[in-house]
């Protein structure tokens, strides 16, 4: 690789870092990022690890918020969704992979705004959770990107900042822990991929402790403004390439 895809990958690795104790949302842009710095299937495996590992970080930062009520009714729904996107990308070959993430993003940014201003009767319904439970879990394996359409829904469920931390902290935990053995099977997580994360780790640690501090001065509506225009700033780069 060249140094400029190092630094992207860098850049990816502080982002995860802070959307994971923040706010959330911008890690779409380590997405974007990585698919830039690694072109191809292969990127989202190398992000796996960076992602588990900001997990970690975040539910000891918000181990005593998380409403483990929504987490009931949203992970097995999401489990099926991971395995569903696994059985599509191990049958599917010859795909353009960076326009099938800038087109999962897109989805999710369509499906955010549908919920955030059409359906927010009935944003708690079980069909709707059903649904966005197995769509978060299918964007989450296909291109790591379920971030910002599961931020905006659990911001419907009405949950301050610590309890959207925490719920949003140990969802992506388990789904991303249930990832790896997928990824490993696909190839696209490897020993070398595992490895170069590691020099990445001090990044990672900088960007959720910057996150942490950060986090309460943020304005919940303008993030969701931010959070739209970056999935879409991402979604056209990766489709115009």
């Amino acid at each position: 690789m060249d140094p400029l895809a190092y630094f992207y990958i860098g850049l990816a690795a502080f982002l995860v870092g802070f959307t994971k104790t923040s706010v959330g949302g911008v890690g779409i842009l380590a997405v974007l990022l990585m698919a830039l710095a690694i072109p191809g299937p292969s990127s989202p495996g190398v992000l796996l690890p960076m992602l588990i590992a900001a997990d970690i970080m975040a539910v000891i930062y918000y181990r005593r918020a998380c409403q483990w009520r929504i987490l009931v009714r949203l992970i097995p729904a999401a489990i099926i969704g991971v395995a569903l996107a696994w059985w599509f990308l191990s049958v599917t070959s010859g795909y353009d992979f960076s326009k099938l993430i800038g087109g999962v993003i897109l989805a999710m940014l369509a499906l955010d705004i549908l919920i955030s201003e059409g359906l927010r009767a009935h944003v708690r319904g079980r069909l709707l959770t059903s649904i966005m439970g197995s769509m978060a879990g299918a964007a989450s394996m296909v291109a790591n990107a379920a971030g910002p359409i599961f931020g905006i829904y659990l911001l419907q469920m009405g949950l301050n900042k610590s309890e959207f931390g925490g719920t949003r902290s140990w969802f992506f935990l388990f789904i991303n822990i249930a990832k790896l053995p997928f990824a490993i099977g696909l190839g696209i997580t490897t020993s070398q991929s595992v490895t170069l994360n590691l020099y990445y780790l001090p990044l990672i640690l900088a960007g959720a402790f910057l996150g942490k501090q950060l986090v309460s001065y943020i304005n919940l509506n303008v993030f969701k403004i931010l959070i739209r225009i970056a999935v879409l700033a991402a979604a056209t780069r990766l489709i115009l390439g």
